[in-house]
């Protein structure tokens, strides 16, 4: 556990010791889940379009449809984590 700070842009930096044990990457995106009080976050996985892939195999879509497919993934995901 850290205690960290939130500055005047409303950004909070992980300590090393978090950034080593969460094991995150600079630019890697985190979700982060409000509950109450509390604040949960998540990595988002790593290549989307690659486990897309896996899921539905070779797949061609329009960008519009390929957006929806992501966002029902990147939920997906949330609810089974």
């Amino acid at each position: 556990m850290s205690l960290v700070e939130i500055d005047e842009r409303f950004r909070v930096t992980l300590t090393k010791e978090v950034r080593e044990s969460f094991k995150v990457a600079k630019g890697q995106k985190l979700y982060v889940i409000s509950a109450g009080d509390t604040l949960i976050i998540k990595k988002v996985p790593d290549d989307i379009p690659k486990k897309l892939e896996k899921i539905i195999g070779k797949l061609t879509l329009d960008r519009g449809t390929r957006r929806k497919a992501e966002e029902w993934l990147l939920k997906e995901t949330r609810r089974h984590s």
